[in-house]
Parts: structure tokens; sequence; C-alpha cells
């Protein structure tokens, strides 16, 4: 987990929200950054009217779960996710039973593997020992958003997870857009 800078691209309407997508998104990573290429030009000169703001040295919120004497039966819930330890045989959103190490990766794999929206794409999950931290996958403040919990046998760092940052914003309006 390092610093990171978070960049956002403001606009006035939906239209240039639409406008913004079409020259930015691309479902292939090349063919992104491309668009990307072709579309900093297009703001910067004026063409689409836009406000850059960057948060730079932003960081990612993080919570840990710690296991102890975990159990079958007992949960652990992320952002309002609940994942259900069972004996064996997991799928969806539990995670198989073992020592508490074993335990830890199994719930840190099934968080990865997660398909829930509440999940997938927000959070990643690894283990140490066993200590399972979650990870907020975008840097900022919506990350200390992230809730945790744990029914019994374990603890949570606390109720959400903590420390992201935007870091130091700045914002420059390019060609007069009031956005």
């Amino acid at each position: 987990m390092g610093l990171k800078t978070i960049m956002v691209f403001d606009h006035q309407n939906n239209e240039q929200a639409n406008d913004l997508q079409r020259i930015f998104y691309s479902d292939n990573r090349q063919s992104s950054g491309f668009k990307l290429e072709d579309g900093i030009p297009q703001i910067i000169s004026g063409i689409r009217p836009a406000k850059v703001i960057l948060g730079l040295n932003a960081v990612q919120a993080s919570g840990t779960v710690t296991l102890t004497s975990h159990i079958a039966t007992n949960t652990v819930t992320i952002n309002g996710v609940v994942f259900t330890c069972v004996a064996s045989g997991a799928t969806g959103n539990q995670y198989n039973v073992g020592t508490d190490t074993v335990t830890a990766a199994n719930l840190a794999a099934a968080i990865n593997a997660s398909v829930s929206a509440a999940i997938a794409g927000l959070v990643t999950a690894t283990s140490s020992g066993t200590v399972v931290t979650i990870t907020a996958v975008t840097p900022g403040l919506l990350g200390n958003l992230i809730t945790l919990a744990i029914s019994a046998n374990g603890s949570v760092s606390g109720a959400n997870a903590t420390g992201g940052t935007q870091g130091s914003i700045t914002s420059t309006n390019y060609y007069g857009s009031a956005v």
C-alpha cells in the first residue's frame, strides 16, 4: 500500500460526462491508453472543458480481521457482505475452516473471489498468519466508509477501515469551465 495519485475529471453536465466517457473509456487497456493520450490534449486545448482535480499522495484505507479459534458458522462482514465459515466445500461468499492461519488465507481468497457488488473491485484482501488485511482498491476518503465486523472468535481493527486520505488536492479549470 503505497502513496497514489487520484485524477478526477469534473464536468458540467451529463452530455460532457458521456463525452468524456467516449473519449477515455474502452474495454481494452491498450485502446484506453491511446484514447487517454488523445483526450488529455482535448481538455487542455479547451475542446472539452473540464476541471481536472489531482489528489497527490493519496492513501488507500485498510482494516484488519484477526481470527482466534475461528470455527465453522462464524461470520465476517465486509462492507455489508457476510462471509460465512463452513466445515468444507465453501462456495460463493463462504470460506473453509482450518487452523486460524489456513482459515485466514481462505477468508482472504473468498473476499478476493467475491462477485458481490459491495466487494468486487472495491476491496482486496491479504493474509499473514491469523490476520486478514482488507484494503480499499481506490485511494481516498471513501475507503474509510468500508465496514468491518466479526460474529465471534476474533476481532476487527475497528467498525470501519481507516487511513484513507485524498492527499494534497490541486485543481485546474481548463478554458473557463465553471464546474
